[in-house]
């Protein structure tokens, strides 16, 4: 594959002698310090001041648990489910605090990812894990930030920068074959990022096989203006992924940013232009080339400007507008096309030197849809020292994608009437920090109008799009981490109850949710071998009836610069299923290198 041609060139020059030091400029979007949030408000902000309920995953955290897959990593967060349809990231839905599949925003870089065409597509991460800084996660309405989709969430996967190098290599059951590589430095400038990866499996059962693979190059043309490219492919068995057949797909994602940034005295200004290129080719079945076979390319682009303000008090405001398009091409969905505005504004205002009060509003406006006004407002207020209290509220919207609205195959259809889904979320947390501990306490609710789902009466017939009325949800989320110098114990807890009480027909997707779920990881070095172990187990009692628990176990190996591992995912054998009529692996062994 060309993504494991990149992925070997990288790994021969990022081990190659070391030139001349260079000096390290950070790339948009600008960070203000190591644990800058960017995804909660337009200006990028402390995570001591952010008012919003953010949870933040760190490379570091990450490589001490042993996590070898982005969707894994995510999976850690409180209030987060991936319904996955296949092994290490090959495809998944997202939801955040019980929200469909759709109504969470995807960004990489601050860069949309999402897919006009289907948001099945939204969980194709066009990056490795060696080349990820963190993962932000902010939950509950994001729309007065990002415009559409952030109903339940936004997650942004943020490109590591400055000087490293990184290769990890895994072999394991089902003939798979893994690869990535990711160095800044050395051979290259330090303000240039590269990197490669490719994976494959033969599969854990008949026509799920996978392939994938990509590479990425991000870095500063000259200081204040970064260019970003990255380029992707997927082929999957897709057997049961959509209804009861054989099927097959391959997708490809094409992204290119270019952005701008200027900081004069208290003035902030950016400009970003970026364009999307994906591409979906479907077989209902792999016996019948050509019966229910689609293939569909979306285009989307969009230009994003800024300018923020902030005075020494900590006071801060910022005003921006977008444009952009999205069309798609397809055999099946036809050709259709939508543009977009926005206008949008935010503040910042310390109320007190222990408070802090967040507002912001956003109209969008589409050429299809009509327009839709987002606003929100959030607060954080420190009484005493290690505790943090907030509360937020705020509006959010999503269109439909070009699937929804005009799809159709032996199992699914489409409609082209749907309306935009529309909702309120509000939150209030407590927080406490001290001596290594961190706890958290968030009660949420969220009001949705118009939901999209695909229903159907009985399973005998197709299942069809429509907007079925309104949902409402309410949860609670817990979360504890203690931290030491060479181990980490977290956990999280999620209780959901969603209710559609006007839904009496079968549901896809707004009742497929986690009633209860548990999360917890540790990892703990024994003495001074250089070994670490590390667990995670997964629990999930499923609204289906379904209860399982995912129990993924590492032990590795530390040298200078060399660490060797074996792993094993779903060490209890669990039989399970994440999206209904999809069967997930049992247990999985693993072995591999990593070096930097």
């Amino acid at each position: 594959m060309n993504g494991q041609l990149l992925a070997l060139w990288m790994a021969t020059a990022a081990f190659a002698p070391q030139t001349a030091t260079q000096t390290t400029t950070p790339a948009a979007p600008p960070r203000v310090a190591t644990e800058v949030i960017v995804t909660a408000t337009l200006a990028p902000t402390p995570e001591s001041q952010a008012a919003r309920t953010v949870t933040v995953l760190t490379r570091t955290d990450l490589e001490a648990l042993g996590i070898t897959s982005t969707l894994d990593a995510i999976r850690l967060a409180p209030g987060v489910d991936v319904r996955a349809r296949g092994p290490r990231d090959v495809q998944a839905d997202l939801s955040v605090r019980g929200a469909t599949f759709g109504q969470q925003l995807v960004l990489v870089d601050g860069v949309r990812i999402n897919d006009a065409q289907s948001g099945h597509h939204n969980g194709e991460f066009p990056i490795p894990l060696v080349a990820l800084d963190r993962i932000e996660i902010v939950s509950g309405a994001g729309s007065a930030v990002h415009g559409a989709d952030a109903l339940g969430g936004a997650i942004n996967l943020i490109t590591r920068t400055g000087q490293h190098a990184s290769l990890a290599a895994a072999v394991g059951e089902h003939e798979l074959a893994g690869l990535s590589a990711s160095v800044s430095g050395y051979v290259l400038p330090s303000t240039w990022t590269v990197s490669g990866w490719s994976q494959r499996s033969s599969g854990f059962m008949f026509d799920r096989d996978y392939a994938l693979g990509g590479g990425l190059l991000r870095g500063q043309v000259v200081p204040g203006l970064t260019f970003d490219a990255r380029h992707q492919r997927r082929t999957f068995g897709a057997n049961g992924f959509y209804g009861a057949s054989p099927s097959k797909e391959w997708t490809d994602l094409s992204l290119t940013s270019l952005s701008w940034n200027s900081t004069r005295g208290a003035w902030v200004s950016s400009l970003r232009g970026t364009w999307k290129n994906h591409g979906d080719h479907f077989r209902w079945d792999i016996a019948r080339p050509g019966f229910a076979e689609n293939r569909h390319r979306t285009n989307a682009g969009e230009a994003v400007g800024t300018i923020s303000y902030r005075d020494n008090a900590g006071r801060a405001i910022t005003f921006g507008a977008t444009a952009g398009t999205d069309y798609v091409t397809s055999s099946n969905l036809g050709d259709h096309h939508v543009s977009r505005t926005s206008a949008f504004a935010e503040v910042q205002l310390p109320a007190t030197a222990r408070a802090m009060l967040q507002a912001g509003v956003r109209l969008d406006h589409y050429s299809t849809f009509g327009s839709q006004l987002s606003p929100s407002v959030s607060a954080v207020f420190s009484p005493a020292d290690g505790w943090r209290l907030r509360a937020s509220v705020g509006r959010a919207f999503r269109v439909p994608t070009f699937t929804e609205l005009y799809y159709l195959d032996p199992n699914n259809e489409g409609n082209p009437t749907l309306t935009a889904e529309r909702g309120w979320s509000a939150d209030a947390a407590v927080e406490y920090a001290h001596s290594g501990w961190t706890l958290s306490a968030t009660p949420f609710s969220r009001w949705d109008k118009n939901v999209i789902d695909f229903v159907r009466p009985t399973s005998t017939v197709r299942w069809h799009a429509d907007n079925v009325r309104d949902v409402t949800t309410r949860g609670l989320e817990l979360s504890a981490t203690r931290r030491w110098k060479a181990a980490t114990v977290r956990g999280a807890y999620t209780a959901l109850d969603v209710n559609a009480p006007s839904l009496s027909l079968l549901s896809k997707y707004v009742l497929e949710y986690a009633r209860h779920s548990l999360v917890g990881s540790v990892s703990v070095p024994l003495g001074d071998s250089g070994i670490q172990v590390s667990t995670t187990a997964d629990y999930r009692r499923r609204l289906d009836g379904q209860r399982y628990t995912l129990l993924d176990a590492r032990i590795s190996h530390k040298w200078t610069h060399v660490t060797a591992y074996v792993d094993a995912s779903n060490l209890l054998n669990e039989e399970y299923r994440e999206v209904a009529g999809v069967a997930m692996p049992g247990r999985w062994f693993t072995a591999g290198l990593t070096i930097k």
